[in-house]
This record gives structure tokens, C-alpha cells and sequence, in this order.
């Protein structure tokens, strides 16, 4: 038996089946992300993420896990932040992205972020400073390499008033 505070490391494709079932019954599902596309928010596989069931009507800032296809019939898992919404079309980008995925299908998304975890430190959210973050990098999607240079000198000059 696993204990729930055991780590595996599990493709999320193999988790999918589960994952939408915990997901429909209220339940939540906790994973580390790989890769940099949502750097600064989110480090590959120190951090982690809980999801939780997409609301019927998802809204612009919310961070989701969704499955992406490519024109060949492939798929793949992105976590990425949601932008805009267009004709019942989801269009989502990484915060360290330059340019936005192709648009996404409400049934594609698989849950939403309801929190994450760094070094032992729990985020929901609801934090003023996330919130803040998060309007940011949906307002700066259209000029996203040069808001990240400022976000990054943002962060530099917070650290350095923090002492």
C-alpha cells in the first residue's frame, strides 16, 4: 500500500484515468511539474501542485493542467496559465513562454491549480502577492520577453528591500 505522503514518480498519462476520476468526485490530485515553461511560479520537480476539478466556467489568470494535440494525432500534459478565452476556446501560455499554445477545448482540461508548494512553504492563491503576479503575467502575454526582464528586476529590488 502507498502512503499518501509516499513519492512516485508516474507518467501523467498513465495517471490520467485516475486522476480525472479523484478529480470528478471532488478529490484533489497533488504532482511535480517538469520543465521551465511557468518559471518563476513554478520550479521543474522541487515544487509541486495540487489540482482540483475545472470549474464550469473557467476564468482568465487560473492556472490549468490540460492535454495539448499536435496535428499528427499526438498529445501531450501542459500546466499552463490561461489568457484568453475565444469562442468556447481556451488559449493558454506559460509564464515563461513568449507566445501563446494553440487553442484548447474546455473538455480538454484536466483540473486547476488550487495551490503549490515550495521548499515546504504552501501557496493557495489567495495570497495578495499571487494574485498580483498572476494579473501580470495575463496583462503582459502580448509582450511577455520584455515583462519578464522587468519581472525578474522586480524580484532582484523586492529581495534587496527584504534585506
Amino acid at each position: 500500500m502507498i502512503e499518501a505522503h509516499e513519492k512516485r514518480h508516474t507518467a501523467l498519462a498513465e495517471m490520467d484515468p485516475l486522476m480525472r476520476e479523484k478529480l470528478k468526485e471532488g478529490g484533489c490530485v497533488t504532482f511535480s511539474p517538469k520543465g521551465t515553461s511557468m518559471l518563476p511560479m513554478l520550479r521543474s520537480r522541487g515544487d509541486s501542485v495540487t489540482l482540483e476539478k475545472p470549474p464550469a466556467r473557467l476564468k482568465k489568470g487560473m492556472v490549468a493542467l490540460f492535454i495539448a494535440r499536435d496535428p499528427h494525432g499526438g498529445t501531450k500534459y501542459v500546466l499552463h496559465r490561461l489568457v484568453k478565452l475565444r469562442g468556447g476556446r481556451c488559449i493558454f501560455m506559460g509564464d515563461n513562454r513568449s507566445s501563446a499554445d494553440e487553442p484548447v477545448a474546455q473538455e480538454d482540461v484536466i483540473g486547476v491549480v488550487r495551490g503549490f508548494t515550495r521548499r515546504e512553504k504552501r501557496y493557495t492563491g489567495d495570497e495578495t502577492a499571487y494574485k498580483l503576479y498572476s494579473r501580470y503575467m495575463v496583462a503582459t502575454r502580448g509582450f511577455r520577453r520584455i515583462a519578464l526582464k522587468l519581472l525578474k528586476l522586480m524580484i532582484k529590488a523586492w529581495k534587496k528591500l527584504k534585506g
